[in-house]
């Protein structure tokens, strides 16, 4: 008996203990379908490669909330993603480029009371998505149609901390505009095995916490990042942090937060508009003069930006000591931060680094300052070097990326410099060091995608720089796929053809900021003041090779689109567009996507070439015959009456004298 219960113990125990170390669960669920089908659903299900999946289920997600069934031979392939989806990748109802591991059209995933549960083999459940009879805890159904991706670590598939909506995009075909990660899994090692207890934990081990570190969450779509941080005001001022949106998209702030090193949020809410600042003042629990750190936080609790200053020891960006009347800056478009004599809260940044003085010199002696005060700013120059590392800058208004050198020499500056650094002395040995040369020729730009390649042509491309939509020429096939709003950091070079000018750029120093790609547009009935995605129906005027010329409210413009769409369009038709609009004295318009113009009417359906005869009402037809009648009757009588009068008046050849 003895001997029977050891036994049944480890029967008991192996399973569990496969189960912990190896956890098979849903990694992600695509319920609202896709821009080429409503029907295109599916799902993930993550874990080992080689996990034998025959004869698992998935309780709701069939029909009728039906459970699906995985058939034999089902195993989790090498990439350690199992895709099953109701269409296959070569599928034109599908914007799938991974291949699905299991095609079965029993896929039903509902839209409003999403609950799945998975279950092994035998019938075990094994983990779960969603709450019964409540909508989707994540993912989006609107014109950016976006999956339910799970987060890691693991944590219960019923909560809402398990489930976060997709901000990037990777398996899908060129033109799709969805969010998610078809085909992909969180690695093995993000997974990785179950937590260890120390057998012998020391005593610094259990009363020392650790030290924090930089959060590690997903990309967040938001472009919204700290701009300027007034910490240290003269007498009588207020202190005030402010954020830039540097994107063609407003962002509501309600729940974000803004916290300092001690953790005491300030609350924000509103909205921050397009290519817009917001300045915060007076901050709850106060900034420290001699130091602290500022982070700013979204609705979910991510982690957008984060600076510290003075003392504070922290893994964010650190500008150094911030003395009073001064401010920390962003660095236009650049991870880097640097400290400005000259704060300028609602307004764009400018650098104007502070004056030498036997104090400063004494401080940069004993203590390094941070590499960005020790340069000089021109707004106007660009650096020949490939963009920064790390987190997405800010654009400016030219959109283009300030130029960072070390400073001259009194002897050799130019006059008409913004700003300088004064003569560093031997002392000083802590200079930034110069960039080092890009290998790619030309300026780095960032911008957002408005028509990737493959809408004009694979080498042609145009991109949302500052307030203008500018045309970029590849000087090979992009090596990867960009959706339209992606935010991007490239090197281009300034080229003409005739008149025209144009951005000549290498791919492969295209680097992808962030995956946020958005498909909404603003609805227009008259060219907008901004350039920006808008959504709008204009009238054809004339159509020619590649430019269609169109009146929106009576003001012409040029809408670039390929010829095989412009071909069969004629005068006084009515197309409806969306695409991103440059603004100006005759505004011009890219296509976002192949299929984003349409003729919505044609000009010969509503005028017919033949006209019908006017038809007057009865009274007033019967009431003018009746006055001709009259009229042709007195004419007539008249005539009579002069003819008797004739006669009357006649000599008769008779009685005339001899």
């Amino acid at each position: 008996m003895k001997r029977f219960l050891v036994l049944c113990s480890l029967f008991l125990f192996l399973p569990a203990a496969s189960h912990a170390a190896a956890p098979i669960f849903i990694g992600e669920i695509a319920w609202a379908g896709s821009s080429a089908s409503t029907a295109d659903e599916w799902l993930e299900l993550c874990g080992p490669p080689g996990t034998d999946l025959s004869g698992w289920s998935i309780d709701g997600a069939g029909s009728g909330d039906t459970s699906l069934a995985l058939p034999d031979g089902s195993a989790v392939p090498p990439s350690g993603a199992f895709l099953i989806a109701n269409y296959g990748s070569d599928d034109p109802k599908s914007t799938l480029a991974a291949a699905p591991d299991l095609v079965t059209t029993a896929v039903a995933l509902s839209n409003s009371a999403l609950f799945l549960m998975l279950r092994d083999a035998g019938g075990a459940a094994v983990d779960t998505a969603g709450r019964s009879g409540e909508a989707p805890l994540a993912g989006n159904s609107g014109a950016v149609k976006a999956s339910m991706e799970r987060l890691l670590p693991l944590a219960d598939g019923g909560t809402d901390e398990a489930w976060a909506t997709a901000s990037s995009s990777l398996g899908f075909d060129a033109v799709a505009t969805e969010l998610g990660t078809p085909g992909t899994c969180p690695t093995e090692q993000t997974l990785a095995a179950p937590e260890e207890t120390p057998s012998e934990p020391t005593a610094s081990a259990t009363e020392t916490a650790p030290a924090p570190s930089k959060p590690s969450a997903p990309l967040p779509m938001s472009a919204v990042r700290i701009s300027e941080a007034y910490p240290s005001p003269e007498s009588g001022g207020q202190e005030w942090i402010e954020l830039v949106n540097p994107s063609d998209l407003g962002e509501v702030l309600d729940g974000w937060t803004i916290e300092d090193g001690k953790g005491t949020s300030t609350p924000l809410s509103g909205t921050l508009l397009p290519w817009s600042r917001s300045v915060i003042v007076s901050p709850k629990g106060q900034l420290n003069n001699d130091g602290d750190l500022i982070v700013l936080k979204d609705a979910s609790g991510r982690v957008l930006d984060g600076v510290a200053y003075g003392t504070w020891d922290s893994t964010y960006p650190n500008v150094g000591e911030v003395r009073k009347g001064e401010s920390l800056i962003r660095i236009e478009l650049q991870d880097a931060f640097a400290v400005t004599t000259t704060p300028t809260p609602g307004s764009a940044n400018v650098l104007v680094a502070r004056a030498a003085d036997a104090t400063e010199e004494k401080a940069v002696t004993e203590v390094p300052p941070p590499a960005p005060a020790a340069v000089s700013f021109r707004p106007e120059a660009q650096p020949e070097r490939s963009p920064p590392a790390g987190r997405a800058g800010n654009p400016s208004e030219t959109g283009e990326i300030p130029r960072l050198q070390p400073a001259a020499p009194a002897s050799a500056r130019d006059d008409d410099r913004e700003t300088t650094m004064p003569s560093l002395t031997k002392k000083k040995v802590l200079v930034a060091k110069k960039p080092k040369p890009s290998r790619y020729k030309g300026s780095p730009y960032v911008g957002i995608v408005a028509s990737p390649p493959g809408v004009y042509s694979k080498t042609r491309m145009f991109a949302l720089i500052g307030g203008d939509v500018r045309e970029v020429r590849l000087s090979k096939a992009a090596g990867a796929s960009y959706l339209a709003g992606s935010r991007i950091a490239f090197v281009a070079q300034e080229k003409t053809e005739g008149a025209d000018p144009y951005l000549l750029a290498n791919p492969n120093s295209f680097r992808r900021l962030d995956a946020s790609a958005s498909a909404t547009f603003a609805t227009a009935e008259a060219w907008p003041e901004r350039a920006g995605a808008y959504r709008f129906d204009a009238q054809v005027v004339s159509s020619q090779a590649g430019v269609l010329e169109a009146k929106l409210a009576g003001v012409e413009g040029d809408i670039l689109a390929p010829s095989t769409l412009t071909a069969s369009l004629k005068s006084g038709d009515i197309v409806s567009v969306e695409g991103y609009v440059s603004p100006g004295p005759r505004p011009r318009t890219v296509l976002a996507r192949p299929e984003a113009l349409r003729l919505f009417k044609a000009y010969q359906a509503e005028a017919p070439s033949k006209a019908p005869p006017a038809k007057l009402p009865w009274p007033a037809a019967a009431g003018l015959t009746l006055a001709a009648a009259l009229v042709g009757l007195y004419a007539y009588l008249r005539h009579q009456r002069l003819q008797r009068l004739a006669l009357v008046l006649t000599p008769v050849d008779g009685d005339e004298d001899p």
